[in-house]
């Protein structure tokens, strides 16, 4: 049986070791000898802590999943009250909390090995991404829109520090206009929740669902998910609420941009798939399928304009990472059992694939190429280095046998399935402009000839993560059947659409 405890463990674990982090790693410091083995065995302790707390739920959920598929728990008060906050365990938040899981471990090692252990602050650097993984497990494990609300904005805080570690101007601008629009998407999300409760005296997921079912006049529920969509679809960086995610990417460290694409930017995407499929499911609450479908041309058909006229390259995989949202507002949008599997796919292939680019991007970086015209004949210079961007490029673009080209197959199958073919169409186009840039970078990196022939040390550490997660794309791309049988109990699940 699943007690409160047992939801309550992985995000436990993950805060506390955050605040024990910041001495532990200082001490660490002071080591001498053997301080990075000290350090990596630190952090390895702690994720291979929380690893056996989700595990643990996961075996206790699946062995009582045919009793009871929505194991929701109170942590106060009766399950009826209305100010109760609750835990919801279903597949889909197991789903979720598995991937958060692995991806937030490599990143994290491509962190520790990123950003060295003697810099300033760099005890509190790791101890914030520790939190952020705890606070997004707990995100997914919420069960009203009070909770869940209060986790991902303690996310979106933690973040904002990730993004100014730096500490240069720029990287000062980027996180000033991050919080300014975080912190219009919250008021704006808090309007909306405060509609909804007036509307059904709570905000627990199925009691506001039945509640919002019964309502005769929907012009408040209709303000209330306007309030709520911009405040969503700002966090996620959805067109036109995407001015502050190439910005913030870019001025980051690469072990930052690699961290929050990974799983802040999924996060957001599980946000609003949760308010949107499970509480707001169209037809029966709200119709809101248009407005999101125009919403996902417009995000898809931008973000490879603005990338397309790029020259700094990491700022083009920040546009890559807008790009995905509306590849993913496609699934989301058909509102059937295949747009939603593709949606959970996709949350997998666009977080490992950004996540990869970015650290790829990011040792480039270090060694002096930045720009295009700095990446002639990088290939032949830093070959490892480069053979792990080429992949993931051609994961982006689609290429067969990779990751990538399984997830957009899906996601445009769905949309011509739901009878919204003009949306796939628009996302088979967007997709060839984004070969057209994206191979562009592999045509400037091994057919322009270097200025310097010579070759360049690669650091070996900072290559370890990404060609796990390099290897991770080819080995989805050609057994998919792992993930998408982990995604199926989810489907089963759904049986308000139809």
């Amino acid at each position: 049986m699943i007690t409160l405890l047992d939801i309550c463990l992985p995000t436990t674990v993950f805060v506390l070791s955050s605040i024990l982090t910041i001495p532990a790693v200082k001490t660490i410091r002071n080591v001498r000898h053997r301080g990075n083995l000290l350090k990596l065995c630190w952090f390895s302790a702690v994720f291979s802590s929380a690893a056996a707390a989700v595990a643990n739920l996961t075996l206790k959920y699946y062995s009582q999943q045919a009793i009871d598929p929505y194991v929701s728990l109170p942590m106060a008060g009766g399950s009826s009250a209305i100010f109760s906050s609750a835990f919801l365990v279903d597949a889909v938040s197991i789903y979720m909390a598995i991937i958060f899981m692995a991806v937030s471990a490599v990143t994290f090692m491509f962190s520790l090995f990123y950003i060295d252990s003697g810099e300033e602050f760099s005890e509190r650097y790791y101890a914030v991404m520790l939190m952020v993984t705890g606070c997004v497990i707990g995100t997914v494990f919420a069960g009203d829109l009070l909770t869940m609300f209060i986790f991902w904005e303690a996310t979106a805080a933690g973040s904002s520090f990730l993004v100014l570690y730096n500490k240069t101007p720029r990287s000062l601008h980027a996180t000033l206009k991050y919080l300014i629009m975080i912190i219009i998407a919250s008021a704006f999300i808090i309007y909306g929740l405060s509609v909804i409760y007036a509307l059904t005296g709570t905000l627990n997921f199925w009691a506001a669902k039945r509640a919002l079912m019964t309502l005769q006049d929907k012009g408040l529920l209709e303000l209330a998910f306007a309030f709520m969509a911009a405040g969503y679809s700002i966090e996620a960086a959805a067109v036109p609420f995407h001015m502050w995610l190439p910005d913030a990417y870019a001025a980051a460290p690469s072990s930052s941009s690699a961290f929050l694409s990974a799983l802040v930017d999924q996060g957001s995407y599980y946000v609003l798939l949760r308010v949107l499929i499970y509480i707001l499911s169209p037809p029966t609450v709200l119709p809101w399928q248009l407005i999101f479908a125009v919403m996902s041309a417009l995000t898809m058909i931008v973000g490879n304009l603005l990338a397309l006229t790029e020259r700094n390259v990491k700022r083009l995989v920040a546009y890559l990472c807008i790009v995905d949202v509306g590849y993913n507002l496609v699934a989301i949008t058909t509102v059937t059992p295949l747009g939603i599997m593709g949606n959970l796919y996709f949350f997998l292939v666009g977080g490992i694939s950004t996540a990869a680019a970015f650290m790829a991007v990011g040792i480039l970086n270090r060694m002096g190429f930045k720009t295009l015209d700095e990446f002639f004949g990088v290939g032949r210079k830093a070959p490892l280095t480069s053979l792990a961007l080429v992949l993931t490029i051609f994961s982006f673009i689609g290429v067969p046998s990779l990751a990538g080209f399984m997830a957009k197959y899906i996601v445009f199958t769905s949309a011509i399935e739901a009878n919204l073919s003009w949306l796939a169409v628009i996302g088979v186009l967007t997709s060839v402009i984004q070969a057209a840039y994206l191979l562009k970078i592999v045509n400037t990196m091994y057919g322009k000839k270097p200025v310097e022939e010579s070759k360049i040390k690669e650091p070996k550490r900072l290559l370890i993560p990404v060609f796990i997660l390099v290897a991770t794309l080819i080995v989805f791309g050609l057994y998919p059947a792992p993930i998408l049988n982990l995604i199926n109990p989810v489907i089963e699940q759904l049986t308000f659409i139809p």
